[in-house]
């Protein structure tokens, strides 16, 4: 009986250290796995505003990305901080402008004009109306040019502009300027809707542009 008894003991010690070890082993790849998702997640997408550019104490950093075909919205950002972009629900088809003090950097508005189907006055009256010590930001989204007149184009020309004049149907345009301003601005691109060259079909890749803008000495 004692024999028999110190058997089944040894038995259900056996079972159990088993049981033990193979829980164990059943454990180790759920914990890596745990491991690989917190080493992961800290390597979220980079901040919208995040620039490879560091400027000088008396610029402003910018960031304008144009829209992506009809789907994809532009965003516009300035001194570190979203101004415009599909998140904030500020932005729509055409030309998204911000204007910021020239000085501070301090945000003074944010509005869009459909270039497609939208009243092109409005937007002139919004160029002809902005004060000298401000800087224009502007991202495109969609059709910056169906409804452009000469008299539009001229007000961006007078805001440092020197590629509005070829500002065409979906191309994506993304646009630095001032009021008032010496010289053509350095930062502006375009990049043309051309079907054989187009990223998305009938509308070229996004565009992305940063710099550094001089601040206004007050």
């Amino acid at each position: 009986m004692r024999i028999t008894a110190v058997i089944r003991g040894a038995v259900v010690l056996l079972i159990s250290g088993m049981t033990l070890f193979f829980a164990s082993k059943l454990m180790e790849p759920r914990q890596r796995v745990d491991e690989v998702k917190y080493s992961i997640e800290p390597e979220a997408k980079r901040p919208l505003c995040e620039s490879e550019i560091r400027c000088p104490g008396n610029h402003f950093p910018f960031k304008l990305i144009s829209g992506a075909a009809s789907v994809v919205g532009p965003s516009i950002c300035f001194n570190n901080k979203v101004l415009m972009s599909g998140i904030m629900n500020n932005i729509g088809r055409g030309l998204n402008i911000a204007l910021v003090n020239a000085s501070n950097g301090e945000l003074l508005s944010t509005s869009f004009y459909d270039m497609w189907s939208g009243d092109i006055k409005p937007l002139v009256e919004f160029l002809q109306q902005i004060k000298p010590g401000t800087i224009i930001l502007l991202a495109s989204f969609d059709d910056p040019a169906t409804k452009m007149t000469d008299e539009a184009r001229t007000l961006f020309s007078d805001l440092g502009s020197s590629l509005i004049h070829s500002v065409g149907f979906r191309d994506n345009w993304v646009f630095v300027g001032a009021k008032p301003i010496k010289e053509k601005s350095p930062f502006e691109q375009i990049l043309k809707n051309e079907k054989n060259k187009n990223k998305y079909g009938n509308w070229p890749e996004a565009v992305e542009m940063e710099g550094c803008v001089p601040r206004k000495p007050d």
